[in-house]
């Protein structure tokens, strides 16, 4: 990382690289005056490193490479950068793999220090990306991260975690598992719910529902709401938007009748998501369902959001 040479105090600038089980991310960014992130670049690189994990249990060596490959490409981004503060985070693929730890070595041997985070610090982090990108968060809230190895559900109280459930069957698993076919059949989508609401049903309700007044998703959430709103762009239009029950009720149908191309080619669909988008429209409508909600807020913020925010404001 480069030095800065000026000695006019410069605000901090930090980078989270979040290597997840469908795609790898890199974020940037510095507080404003009033400690709010400002964001100072997103990029994004497709790489499925999960991909076959929930059959095997272990990485295969061509997501290994992928993995790899995005991770270097992101090194070299952040060295043409002044960064200040850095982490460079992994989730459930790498927590559940049998062979997560030679993952690691490699990536360390590059001089990436790559770590793997719990579910409960993803959690936290989430959380904490959420309450900083929505104004007015309510008191009580359960916030749904959709990610692609798992599912993260967040009671907040007052902001800070009360209690969390790891599901761990994100879009990537319910995919591979249950949505085999593009276009989708109508008894495999049914299957999937079924499934997703089986694991919904095995929560204790009382420990993630009670007084449970606001329903926010994040993650996965917010590329689904680019495209059921038909192509708002970007983070900041999106952000807080209220998406309803009956229009991702529709959008199930709506989806998993197109192909490929048809998919890809929505208004505001993010590339890359043209198989495992329609695991996270199922799932938001049984969470809907679970919950006896008929509306959730979207939220931009997440795992990246709460660990930049968290590296800003360390002394």
């Amino acid at each position: 990382m480069k030095s800065r040479e000026s000695s006019v105090p410069l605000r901090l600038l930090a980078a989270v690289i979040d290597l997840g089980t469908n795609a790898a991310r890199l974020a940037m960014a510095s507080l404003d005056e009033s400690g709010n992130l400002v964001s100072r670049g997103r990029w994004r690189e497709l790489v499925r490193l999960g991909e076959g994990l929930a059959a095997t249990g272990e990485l295969s060596r061509p997501a290994m490479e992928r993995g790899l490959e995005a991770l270097k490409k992101f090194w070299k981004i952040i060295e043409e950068h002044s960064i200040d503060r850095l982490d460079v985070l992994a989730t459930s693929a790498l927590r559940e793999a049998s062979n997560g730890g030679e993952f690691i070595a490699e990536a360390k041997k590059l001089g990436i220090p790559l770590r793997i985070i719990s579910a409960d610090e993803e959690a936290r982090l989430a959380l904490a990306g959420v309450v900083g990108s929505i104004e007015d968060f309510p008191e009580e809230a359960l916030v749904f991260d959709i990610g692609g190895g798992s599912i993260e559900l967040i009671r907040s109280q007052q902001g800070r975690v009360g209690a969390v459930v790891s599901i761990p069957a994100g879009v990537v698993y319910l995919t591979e598992r249950y949505l085999r076919d593009i276009p989708t059949p109508p008894e495999q989508v049914s299957v999937c719910a079924g499934q997703i609401r089986q694991m919904l049903d095995n929560i204790k309700k009382d420990q993630l529902k009670t007084e449970i007044s606001s329903l926010i998703g994040c993650g996965g959430a917010v590329a689904l709401a680019w495209f059921v709103r038909e192509g708002i762009v970007g983070n900041l239009g999106i952000n807080g938007e209220l998406m309803t029950f009956k229009e991702i009720g529709a959008w199930v149908r709506k989806f998993s009748a197109l192909n490929v191309e048809k998919r890809g080619s929505l208004p505001g669909f993010e590339v890359g998501r043209e198989d495992v988008a329609l695991a996270g429209l199922i799932f938001v409508e049984e969470i809907f369902k679970w919950t006896e909600k008929s509306s959730f807020r979207v939220s931009t913020g997440g795992v990246r959001e709460g660990r930049l925010s968290e590296l800003l404001q360390i002394l």
